[in-house]
C-alpha cells in the first residue's frame, strides 16, 4: 500500500505528522518503508540525527537523488500498492510535475492542512491538481495545528468543500509544541496522545476503504 503525505504549501506541519504517522504505524507492528522526496530533505535528516538517540530504528528511510523522479518504474510502483507493507511518501510542499507518478497511483494520500486564509487557498488548489492529474487515491484531509478556543470563520465553508473530495478526520491536531520535539525512533506520552485519536480514524478509514476496493 502507497500511502502519501503531500501537500500543495509548506508550514502546515506535513513532515511532523509523517514522522508521527510512521512511528503510529511501526509500533503498531506494520512493515513501514520512508521515501523522504521533500527537497529540504526534513524526515531523512531528523532520521539520521536520531541515530544519537541510541534507540532501535523503527525503518528506513530513503531519499530520491536531487531532479531525478522518484520513480520511473511502473512495475515497481504496482508492486507497492499490492504489498501488505505501508510505503509511506513524504513529498515536497510544492507543485511539481515530477511526483505525478507518487500522486496518481498513491493508495491514500494524506493532505494536512490549516484555517488560515493561504492554507485554505492552497489546498483547494491541490484538490484541482490532483483532479487534473485524475488520480484515484483516497483523499485523507487533517486539520493540523488547530487551536482548540479560537473561532475560525472560513471553518464551515472549508470543511464542507473538502468533504466532497475526500475524508475530513473529525478530530484536528491541536497546536501543541511536543509535536515538534518528535524524533523518529519513539512516540511516548503527550506525543502519542496529541495523535492517536487523529490516526486511529485515519487508520480505521484506510481499512474500511481498502475492503470495500
Amino acid at each position: 500500500m502507497i500511502i502519501t503525505f503531500a501537500t500543495q504549501k509548506g508550514g502546515a506541519g506535513k513532515t511532523t505528522l509523517a514522522i508521527a504517522f510512521a512511528n503510529y504505524l511501526a509500533l503498531q507492528k506494520k512493515e513501514i518503508h520512508v521515501f523522504d522526496f521533500d527537497f529540504q530533505k526534513s524526515f531523512y535528516n531528523k532520521w539520521m540525527e536520531d541515530e544519537d538517540l541510541n534507540l532501535p530504528k523503527l525503518y528506513e528511510v530513503q531519499i530520491s537523488e536531487d531532479n531525478q523522479a522518484p520513480f520511473s518504474d511502473f512495475e515497481t510502483l504496482m508492486k507497492m500498492k499490492s504489498d501488505e507493507a505501508v510505503y509511506l511518501f513524504d513529498l515536497a510542499g510544492t507543485l511539481d510535475m515530477k511526483y505525478t507518478d507518487i500522486l496518481q497511483y498513491s493508495d491514500f494520500i494524506i493532505i494536512p492542512f490549516e484555517y488560515s486564509d493561504i492554507s485554505t487557498k492552497s489546498t483547494l488548489v491541490f484538490i484541482n491538481f490532483l483532479g487534473l492529474l485524475e488520480s484515484e487515491a483516497g483523499k485523507i484531509f487533517i486539520r493540523s495545528r488547530y487551536e482548540k478556543n479560537f473561532e475560525y470563520p472560513n471553518k464551515p465553508m472549508m470543511d464542507e468543500e473538502i468533504s466532497r473530495f475526500g475524508k475530513l478526520i473529525s478530530q484536528p491536531v491541536l497546536k501543541r509544541n511536543i509535536l515538534q520535539k518528535i524524533n523518529t525512533r519513539s512516540l511516548k506520552g503527550h506525543q502519542r496522545l496529541a495523535v492517536k485519536d487523529v490516526f486511529s480514524e485515519v487508520v480505521e478509514h484506510i481499512e474500511k476503504a481498502s475492503k470495500e476496493k
